[in-house]
């Protein structure tokens, strides 16, 4: 049995994979690589898969790609399926998924513009988002990285549908990919202290 992370390449692999046994797990803990060329010879579905890859968590793109990368990191994966479909057919969905889509990227913006405040770091470079899903420090880690800052920096969010507790994400200077992911204890933030 494989693992797929529940993310929109867990979503693309389930996809063009549908025989495949598979597993969900938090996108965080997936150590494999997702190599398209080698599932996909279609070159114009090609591209839109790269799409979805592209637009995940960036803030930026056409709406239903990137609606799509949120459901999927929510959870939410009949409406993920609905959009990807939707995209990949380069069809116009029908009013109701497409306002389901714009809710999805309206709700991303406004939680993202709550946890950008500057009295959730502390000390300095470590952010404080314990009260907060996992599934949004991937596109909250790009925003932060065009308004606040480029340097190393560390966030502590919530858990995730797959994996419970608090986690510790370490970026390096101008990355928005994780260099780690651990479990958090309160004992990472004090010896820092030292």
């Amino acid at each position: 049995m494989r693992e797929y992370p529940l993310d929109i390449r867990g979503l693309i692999l389930r996809n063009i994979l549908p025989h495949n046994e598979y597993r969900w797990v938090a996108p965080f803990l997936w150590n494999e690589t997702l190599d398209l060329r080698t599932h996909v010879e279609d070159e114009k579905v090609l591209m839109r898969y790269q799409v979805l890859l592209d637009v995940d968590s960036s803030g930026m793109g056409r709406i239903i790609p990137r609606a799509a990368g949120i459901a999927a990191r929510q959870g939410r994966i009949i409406l993920a399926q609905n959009l990807l479909s939707a995209h990949i057919l380069d069809v116009r969905p029908d009013a109701p998924l497409e306002a389901r889509a714009l809710n999805l990227l309206n709700d991303e913006k406004r939680k993202i513009r709550r946890l950008l405040n500057r009295n959730r770091e502390w000390p300095q470079d470590i952010w404080n988002l314990q009260d907060t899903p996992a599934w949004i420090i991937p596109a909250f880690i790009r925003r932060f990285r065009k308004l606040v800052n480029s340097r190393s920096v560390s966030i502590i969010s919530g858990g995730h549908l797959l994996a419970s507790g608090n986690w510790m994400w370490d970026f390096d200077a101008k990355s928005h990919k994780p260099t780690r992911v651990k479990t958090y204890s309160i004992t990472d933030i004090s010896t820092n202290f030292d």
